[in-house]
């Protein structure tokens, strides 16, 4: 009698156990993550279009149980601010840079004249080894790189001159982002650099509180910069990646099945971005060219020496600033030459 009373009572707390963990199984299914994705672009830019796809795989993928909430036109305020805000986990993903305060080891992709078109930067943007890299790096600094795009090449304008060599640049005023390699860059190329929020970009350019400024082409054109800017160096000196990153203490926090999702769809949106920038690319030069900009392209021997006089920068970022080692550095150059 005793057994049975022991047995019965064993086989009751199975059982309670098996209730309460499927009671506790179906309130974990039931719970539902936001994501709030923060950017500076407006919705016409191919960043914002692209982010609308990365939204629908997401939340069709876990039936709605992941919902994303985009902030575009900056309403979440600049660019640092929504870096600090993810970081202190009060924005859960974010979109664009400056790169230095999520890895410096990003700096590899803002080297000068170091990719000639957007298939080389994608060869080290999809290295499994370049992504350990900036992804260790970036998790030791609260954060979750998801994933790495083009986030396009990078144009000179300004309202005083055609710009055909670097002594042009001599002088003049250029409005940069706080990002070391931009600013570095243009000094090299003797520009006075003035740091500015893209959102107050326009005012800057048409008050004169800056000559001139460097962005992609779509940039350029979203932001109506050909509006209070004559002078478009189409010089390519720059491509930057289009970093999708996350709270890497929220990341953590979620289901694995839906970590997967967010990195599906991290690429679908890279692909896509990558995509709408060489589609729209042209169409919009042509358009600021009908509007009045003078576009200019340096012939190989005048890139050369804008080649030439940004050669110093490569040495800084690894032997003064030591962001990242030789090796690193030519492990990207090999990539970005098809090695």
């Amino acid at each position: 009698m005793k057994k049975l009373v022991v047995v019965a009572l064993v086989m009751l707390t199975v059982m309670t156990m098996v209730f309460a963990n499927g009671s506790n199984e179906a309130a974990a299914s039931d719970k539902v993550y936001t994501i709030k994705l923060g950017h500076t672009m407006n919705e016409n830019h191919p960043r914002h279009q692209a982010l609308l796809k990365f939204k629908e795989y997401v939340e069709a993928n876990t039936n709605g149980k992941v919902k994303v909430e985009l902030y575009p036109n900056a309403v979440l305020g600049s660019e640092a601010d929504m870096q600090e805000s993810m970081r202190m986990g009060t924005l859960e993903a974010f979109v664009g840079g400056p790169f230095d305060t999520i890895s410096k080891k990003l700096n590899l992709f803002l080297m000068p004249f170091f990719f000639e078109d957007q298939e080389a930067l994608m060869r080290a943007a999809k290295n499994e080894q370049v992504l350990k890299i900036i992804s260790d790096d970036a998790e030791a600094n609260g954060l979750k790189v998801l994933a790495i795009g083009d986030g396009g090449a990078r144009q000179i304008t300004n309202s005083k001159r055609r710009l055909t060599q670097p002594s042009d640049l001599q002088g003049l005023k250029l409005r940069t982002p706080s990002i070391e390699a931009i600013m570095v860059c243009m000094k090299a190329l003797g520009a006075n650099t003035v740091s500015i929020p893209l959102a107050d970009c326009y005012m800057a350019l048409k008050t004169g509180v800056a000559d001139g400024q460097e962005n992609p082409i779509a940039t350029i054109y979203d932001q109506k910069l050909h509006e209070v800017q004559k002078y478009i160096c189409y010089v390519n000196y720059q491509y930057h990646p289009e970093v999708l990153t996350m709270n890497a203490a929220y990341y953590n926090s979620l289901p694995a099945e839906y970590q997967k999702v967010l990195s599906d769809a991290a690429w679908l949106f890279v692909e896509t971005k990558n995509k709408l920038d060489q589609d729209s690319a042209d169409a919009k030069l042509e358009e600021m060219k009908a509007y009045g900009c003078d576009v200019y392209t340096p012939t190989a021997e005048e890139k050369q020496a804008f080649i030439d006089a940004c050669a110093p920068v490569y040495d800084h970022f690894v032997n003064e600033l030591k962001y990242f080692s030789q090796e690193e550095l030519d492990l990207v150059r090999s990539l970005s030459q098809g090695k």
